[in-house]
């Protein structure tokens, strides 16, 4: 296990100079300049050509490693100290707020959304799939399949949409929007959830009805275990480990924003920032979003691992 986590970590760094890099080609080539106003109008030529200069937008080469530099902590290790250790550097189009500034707003708020949408989808789709996979066919199963196709096909912004009518509009008993207490979460987190109930639900399904056909679930049964816990104990246990490798890149996904969810709903996270920043070519903004977001899939993605050998001692994992 513990070179498990050692290997992980190691190609850590690898992983991110490749999204980095990735990154830093596809958001230079975004049409646009990030020093323009919202209307499109720049500031005089003497001054664009300074900033320019000073942010080195003039030289992507130089941007590329000066900004990686700052960002990994090379800069800081080397002497530059005179900003944080891992400096994400100016956003430039949010004036007088630096990238770490506004992760550090956003993230929190995106983490509060993305957990309770997690705790919210797992509910639903292991309910969902252990109804359907313990009597397939069922009047119970097609429900849950129905809940599955609608979670998977339907787009956030219209669930989000639907939602916001219903609940916030006809019956008042959500806000429409905004983020404070505990009821501006529940519409948001609901929205974001249901694509991933889908489709836990789904393997839960294919997991439950294979486990519930095998050797061991008869042997239990005709040991007189009881019903509710051959389900529960025994055939949910294997059945969930499909579950629980998909549960990491979705934390992922859910924690560090839904750029859709967080617009319908104008939750302050940073899937927000990262969609403004995109718009207006905000480099430095786009850079830091996509290497907090690559950070926490490749953790994620190694607890998933941790838990998956803790809970099968058998699976060997590379």
């Amino acid at each position: 296990m513990t070179g498990l986590v050692l290997r992980r970590l190691l190609q850590l760094p690898i992983i991110l100079f490749v999204i980095y890099t990735i990154t830093f080609c596809l958001a230079w080539l975004i049409p646009g300049n990030p020093l323009e106003n919202p209307e499109g109008r720049r500031p005089p030529a003497e001054i664009m050509a300074a900033m320019e200069a000073q942010y080195h937008l003039d030289d992507p080469w130089t941007f590329y490693w000066d900004y990686l530099g700052k960002a990994s902590g090379v800069r800081w290790l080397l002497g530059d100290r005179d900003g944080p250790v891992f400096d994400l550097g100016p956003s430039l189009k949010h004036e007088n707020w630096t990238v770490n500034e506004i992760l550090g707003a956003g993230l929190p708020v995106s983490f509060s959304l993305g957990f309770t949408a997690i705790l919210i989808a797992c509910a639903i789709g292991l309910t969902a799939g252990v109804i359907g996979g313990v009597r397939p066919g069922s009047p119970g199963d097609y429900v849950t399949l129905l809940i599955a196709l609608i979670g998977i096909s339907l787009p956030t912004f219209v669930i989000g949409t639907i939602l916001l009518l219903v609940f916030a509009v006809w019956l008042n008993v959500f806000p429409i929007a905004g983020w404070g207490s505990f009821r501006y979460v529940v519409l948001p987190a609901l929205t974001l959830s249901l694509p991933f109930a889908a489709y836990i639900a789904r393997l839960t399904r294919f997991g439950m009805i294979e486990q519930m056909g095998a050797d061991y679930i008869r042997t239990a049964r005709a040991k007189g275990v009881p019903e509710i816990r051959v389900v529960l104990k025994h055939a949910l246990k294997n059945a969930f480990l499909p579950v629980l490798s998909y549960l990491g890149p979705a934390a992922a996904a859910a924690m560090t924003g839904s750029f859709v969810v967080e617009k319908v709903f104008a939750v302050p996270g940073i899937g927000t920032h990262f969609v403004d920043g995109v718009l207006g070519k905000d480099l430095t903004l786009i850079m830091g979003v996509v290497l907090v977001y690559s950070i926490m899939l490749v953790l994620f993605n190694l607890a998933v691992d941790v838990l998956y050998r803790w809970a099968d001692p058998r699976i060997e994992l590379a």
